[in-house]
């Protein structure tokens, strides 16, 4: 997952469960505003580019890149045809958005050109947490430098030392930087590192804003997930807290499920235990505290994986814990699982440690 230690302390609470973007708009909910607005929905049918058709309505507004980047592609599902690869924190145009998760965008090129295509919802966010600007700053403690501003997704891409001086680009929430650095071969590449190994930031705890645009305050209220994810149901039986000492504000809180002692295990080998909260060290700008599988996290029960290693849906066995996999991180790899905590001091008093993993076989 990502490399790990929890080397910095951060306190971030989790806010509502869509993203922190605020999840974009889908169709449903276009068609919704529509009718509570007393207008007539611009609809129209589009091929998907896979022999099949989906419904588009008409829909105005600017989304930002969310992931590490995102693909425009010819017609809106995956095995359409690749036209331009957006970055993260780019601004896109949307004009339509389908009902199968996918939005017709227009992307304005620094060259002049246009490009018009379709782009997945999961990619994208209503606000943009990235503010560019140029400045020059100086690091106090050695650091990895990610290529995502995350420690789940975010993969190793190079590191900086302490004393190192940077040319710095602009921040993600305050919290990472993108920084200008060398790579093995001595060639300028760009990634991101925690905002508090600069100089004159070490101190700075940033926290997630809990407010709404008309000054009210959301964060901590969760609400189970809409049913599309292949876990749908996993929040059943749990709870929200509301910020006591045990979980971060929000927080889904499930109880801790021990392997019977007649279980039929089936050995995995050795793995590398992290351990991973909803803050934006952990998760990134846009976390959101639903895992890969459409679901929201819970403690006690989550784990990400190497889906390719342990499929979603598996229940694993770890010092005698019954977890579930539900979640996993653009920087997992095999023989490594990330389990899901509370917060992000949580998270540091664990650590990381080595130990036997079993599936829990039917």
């Amino acid at each position: 997952m990502r490399k790990k230690g929890f080397m910095i302390m951060l306190f971030v609470s989790l806010l509502i469960p869509a993203d922190v973007s605020a999840s974009v708009m889908n169709y449903e909910e276009t068609i919704e505003t529509y009718v509570q607005e007393s207008k007539s929905p611009q609809r129209f049918s589009l091929d998907d580019g896979a022999g099949g058709s989906v419904m588009a309505v008409a829909k105005d507004d600017t989304l930002y890149v969310s992931a590490r980047e995102a693909i425009i592609r010819s017609k809106p599902g995956e095995s359409a045809q690749e036209l331009h690869c957006a970055s993260l924190g780019m601004a896109l145009h949307r004009v339509a958005v389908c009902d199968n998760g996918w939005s017709k965008v227009l992307l304005q090129k620094e060259d002049g050109t246009e490009i018009t295509g379709y782009v997945s919802n999961g990619s994208l966010s209503d606000q943009l947490n990235m503010e560019e600007f140029t400045d020059t700053v100086t690091v106090v403690q050695d650091s990895d430098v990610l290529d995502f501003p995350g420690r789940k997704d975010g993969e190793v891409v190079g590191e900086v030392l302490e004393e190192d001086e940077l040319t710095r680009t602009g921040t993600i929430d305050g919290i990472w930087s993108r920084v200008v650095f060398q790579d093995d071969s001595g060639i300028d590449q760009t990634g991101y590192i925690p905002t508090n190994i600069l100089k004159g930031y070490e101190e700075n705890i940033q926290v997630a804003d809990t407010s709404t645009g008309d000054g009210s305050v959301e964060a901590g209220v969760l609400h189970k997930s809409a049913g599309q994810g292949v876990f749908a149901d996993a929040v059943d039986g749990v709870t929200s807290t509301k910020g006591d000492e045990t979980a971060g504000f929000g927080v889904m809180v499930g109880t801790p499920i021990s392997v019977s002692s007649d279980a039929s295990l089936k050995p995995l080998g050795m793995f590398r235990i992290t351990h991973y909260c909803p803050c934006s060290i952990c998760c990134g700008p846009w976390t959101n505290g639903i895992t890969s599988t459409g679901v929201i996290a819970v403690t006690n029960r989550t784990i990400a994986v190497d889906p390719s290693q342990i499929p979603y849906g598996s229940r694993v066995v770890i010092n005698g814990q019954v977890y579930v996999a539900e979640d996993c991180g653009g920087a997992i790899k095999q023989n490594c699982i990330d389990i899901y905590v509370g917060s992000h001091e949580e998270g540091e008093s664990r650590g990381v440690y080595y130990t036997e993993v079993y599936l829990l076989e039917e």
